[in-house]
Formats: structure tokens, C-alpha cells, sequence
């Protein structure tokens, strides 16, 4: 459940329909454009669409020219890029499962590297491109999984009686952050790449999750509701020097370090009569800055440069990207092109495995 929650909250990882000079519209389709991610020199991204009436994937320049379809079987979605840029992996049910698959950048090529009859969730590349974090649930609960980026070497990191999610790799591929619920809070705990030696990071009675790196992997931002609202927290790669960013949080997106890693992109709400909107702030939380106005913004994504921020719109379904540096006042929503009924939907349903997921996690409390 949660790891559909997590890929329907990347969908939500959107933003809108933007007039500005500074804002521009890659996709203009009536359907659903998501899960887009940029190639590691900046200059393709990658992206999830509904296009052809079905889940596929497709890539297209920055600027959203040479819109190139690269899957076509089952549905299939949440592109992520090797780090040299030579492949793709993905999440397809084409087999019949849900499993992780991989492929050239061209499209060509395409391998299923998971083969189990239960959910296989791809979630993320090691640093040297060599492994593939994923989630499965075969044995009964969810837990995380590492395989050889050509399929070899399947081995299960992690076990208890609980539930873990959201792996994500060190910057240096020795260590891998994720979050866990096996000592009655959603805490986020570290482990060596191969399993051994766990630690939790976070031990309050709060809801600690959304763990991101930054570039040199000396510390984690995250988001909690410790403080009695949803805020972005920072604290040093072994756990120690919490430090709590924002304040007054309604709801708060995944933290996004710029490349450089001087400063943090977010979607956030701070005003019950505020849409979520895209917003930026220096790495100890001074300077703060909205990016976005309107309609629903959300899952910012830096390129490579640190030079654009790619977003989705709940407004049209489809992605735009702002150049940073010419930034000097909020962006602004157009008035909607379209209503987008697998958008809204996605909103629907992302939102009941949200609130369905703390609930039970509170209960086990």
C-alpha cells in the first residue's frame, strides 16, 4: 500500500500551468505527464505519460522538443536514469507482476530484472550505476531489496516485523538511508549497502520520513511532524545536529537539495487558504522564498546545472520547468487548459493511502 502511496505521491510531485518568462510549458498534452526525471547531463528528461491511452514512457529534450515514446507494453512508469546516462530502469505490470525493469536510453534493450509474483517497486540507482534498490513485498510485509543493475545478485537488506520504505543511497554508495516503522514510529534509520550495521537516525514519537542526501553526504534533510506541524528538519549523516528548517507547515513535499548544495526546493502549504506551492530556501532555512502561485505545485526537481527547477501542474497534468536565476517574483497560474480526470484522481487516491497509511501506523503505535 505505502509503496503505491510513495509512486502516486511522485505523480503528485507536479506543478502548474505558469505565466512567467521565467516558466516554461515542455508538455501540452490532455493527459497525465508524471515521474519525470533529467538525464545526468540535463539534456533529456525523461517522463511518465498517458499519452497513448496506457502508462508509458517517453523522453523528450529539455526544452520539451523530440517527444520520443520508449515503452509500449503493460503499464509502465517512474523512469529513473542511470548515473552514466546510458540506461533507464522503470516499474512495469507488462509480465503480469509488478516488477523492475531496465533499459537502454533509447528504448532499446529492454530486461526485467525482478521475477517474483509479488509487488517488485523499483526505487532508486546506486551512485556507480552497478545496483538497483527496489520494494517488494514477497515476503508477506514491504521491504527493500538490492540487485545487480543486469539482474544478478539478488539479495533482501532488510527484515523485521514491520514495514521499510524509501531507500536512498549515500552519494558515495557505502550507505543507504530509509524509512521504518519497526520500533512502533516512522523513524528514518541508515544502513551499510549490503544490510549490515543499522542505525536509527530519528527517534521521536513524531512522523519522520522523506530522507534526502545532500550532494556531499555529510547530512540528511527530512520532513516531520514533530514539532506539531509538517516542517523540513536537516541533520547530520550520523543523526546528530536536528535542526528544524521551516516552520507552520500544512503539508510538505520531498526536500530537494540544489546540486551544489547550497539551497533546498520544497513544496509546501503554510496557510489553510494556500495552495501547495514550490518554494526555496538557503540549506540552514534562512532566505526563504516562493517560487510558484495558483494552482497546486509540488516535487521540484533541480537539473544538473542547479540552473531550473521541472514540476508538474494539478491544472493541466503536464510538466514545466523555471529557470532559477532569473527568478524574482512568484510565478503565477494561467487560468487551467484543461480538466484532467486521471490527475484528479491521482490526487484522490494518493491522498486515502496517505491518510490510511499514518492511521495504521498510529494504531501501531
Amino acid at each position: 500500500m505505502f509503496g503505491l502511496a510513495i509512486l502516486l505521491f511522485v505523480i503528485l510531485g507536479t506543478a502548474s500551468s505558469l505565466a512567467n518568462e521565467n516558466v516554461t510549458q515542455l508538455t501540452s498534452s490532455s493527459t497525465l505527464d508524471c515521474f519525470w526525471s533529467w538525464s545526468p547531463d540535463g539534456k533529456k528528461i525523461a517522463f511518465t505519460s498517458n499519452h497513448s491511452d496506457i502508462s508509458d514512457i517517453w523522453v523528450m529534450d529539455s526544452n520539451g522538443n523530440d517527444r520520443l515514446q520508449l515503452t509500449s507494453a503493460g503499464v509502465t512508469f517512474n523512469p529513473k536514469w542511470s548515473p552514466d546516462g546510458t540506461k533507464i530502469a522503470f516499474t512495469s505490470n507488462r509480465s503480469g507482476d509488478w516488477d523492475v525493469w531496465v533499459m537502454d536510453s533509447d528504448g532499446s534493450n529492454q530486461a526485467q530484472l525482478t521475477t517474483s509474483s509479488a509487488k517488485d517497486l523499483f526505487s532508486s540507482w546506486s551512485p556507480d550505476g552497478r545496483e538497483i534498490a527496489f520494494i517488494s513485498n514477497r515476503t508477506g510485509n514491504e521491504f527493500i531489496y538490492v540487485i545487480d543493475s543486469d539482474g544478478e545478485n539478488e539479495i533482501q537488506v532488510t527484515a523485521n516485523s514491520t514495514e521499510d520504505h524509501l531507500p536512498v543511497w549515500s552519494p558515495d554508495g557505502r550507505k543507504i538511508v530509509f524509512v521504518s516503522n519497526r520500533t512502533g514510529n516512522t523513524d528514518i534509520w541508515m544502513m551499510d549497502d549490503d544490510g549490515g550495521n543499522k542505525k536509527q537516525l530519528t527517534k521521536d514519537e513524531g512522523f519522520d520520513w522523506l530522507p534526502a542526501w545532500s550532494p556531499d553526504g555529510t547530512r540528511i534533510a527530512f520532513v516531520s511532524d514533530r514539532s506539531g506541524d509538517l516542517d523540513v528538519w536537516v541533520m547530520d549523516s550520523d543523526g546528530s545536529n536536528m535542526v528544524q528548517l521551516t516552520t507552520g507547515g500544512l503539508f510538505i513535499g520531498l526536500p530537494a537539495w540544489s546540486p551544489n548544495g547550497k539551497k533546498i526546493a520544497f513544496s509546501a502549504s503554510f496557510n489553510r487558504s494556500d495552495t501547495v506551492n514550490i518554494w526555496i530556501m538557503n540549506n540552514d532555512g534562512s532566505d526563504r522564498k516562493q517560487l510558484t502561485t495558483g494552482n497546486s505545485n509540488l516535487y521540484p526537481m533541480w537539473s544538473p546545472d542547479g540552473k531550473k527547477i521541472a514540476f508538474t501542474s494539478d491544472s493541466d497534468g503536464n510538466i514545466w520547468v523555471m529557470t532559477i536565476e532569473e527568478m524574482t517574483t512568484p510565478a503565477k497560474t494561467t487560468t487551467p487548459i484543461a480538466n484532467t480526470p486521471a490527475f484528479e484522481a491521482a490526487i484522490t487516491i494518493f491522498g486515502l493511502f496517505i491518510v490510511m497509511y499514518i492511521v495504521r501506523l498510529r494504531r501501531k503505535s
